[in-house]
């Protein structure tokens, strides 16, 4: 049997390395990619010396057109296929919208939207005869407000949207794409964006969440794996909302005193 091969964007931490460690558990080798942190590329590189499968990370920008098609070459050169797909990568400008210029817009929704056109055509290319998987990673900020989300947000409901038609779409060539909207992350970004009031708000979720937990990435990964299974074939173009109920909870407005 051929070796199994993933592209899994933006891998090297949080939730996309979570997805990694559980595509290499079943020998999977995988392709990633990270934008400037060599550090952290190194030190994942060395945790997965000595897998069972092959562990490729290499610098890209995915805001740039070239550096997409750059990490499709990679694999086609090396590979000649590809069986899965993960769009996991994001960046955007954390700020108010009255505060947004037209340069965060725009690299915003290259990285989310642009790029994830462009991967999933050159991923129809190498899936040919497959049975391929596409699974992107949506955010909670599609439905829920988020501060200094709404550039982000927008970018993951078009995201979202995207999904829905490349379904249909690449349906007939026995391609499977789907989308995972999770719920509060306990990630490194997740900690970069909220700053000293992380602890505080992660409490919050924890104790909200019906779940009475949140995730650092794994049962994100978990939603993942299945949706890259073939027990996952009948599910086309929909959203999981994996977020352990969170997206139910309404807190009660308490009254004032």
């Amino acid at each position: 049997m051929k070796t199994q091969v993933a592209i899994v964007t933006g891998g090297i931490k949080g939730t996309g390395k979570e997805i990694v460690k559980q595509l290499v558990d079943r020998g999977v080798d995988v392709v990633t990619n990270f934008r400037k942190d060599q550090a952290t590329a190194d030190q994942f590189l060395k945790e997965f010396a000595s897998a069972k499968s092959k562990v490729h990370a290499f610098q890209a920008d995915l805001g740039e057109e070239a550096q997409v098609h750059r990490l499709f070459d990679y694999v086609k050169e090396k590979y000649g296929y590809l069986n899965y797909y993960i769009a996991n990568a994001a960046a955007t400008a954390f700020k108010p919208l009255a505060e947004i210029k037209p340069h965060h817009i725009q690299r915003t929704f290259a990285i989310t939207v642009t790029g994830f056109v462009i991967g999933c055509q050159r991923a129809t290319e190498l899936m040919t005869g497959q049975n391929g998987k596409i699974v992107a990673i949506s955010g909670y900020d599609t439905h829920t407000y988020l501060p200094r989300h709404g550039v982000l947000g927008a970018a993951k409901a078009a995201l979202e949207t995207l999904v829905k038609y490349f379904a249909v779409e690449l349906a007939p060539y026995k391609i499977n794409v789907n989308a995972v909207n999770p719920g509060f992350l306990a990630t490194t970004s997740t900690k970069i964006y909220m700053g000293e009031f992380y602890e505080s708000i992660k409490k919050l979720n924890e104790e909200i969440t019906p779940r009475g937990h949140v995730t650092d990435g794994k049962e994100i990964a978990d939603v993942v794996m299945f949706l890259c299974s073939d027990q996952a074939n009948w599910i086309c173009g929909q959203t999981i909302r994996a977020d352990g109920g969170l997206s139910h909870i309404q807190p009660m407005a308490l009254p004032n005193h």
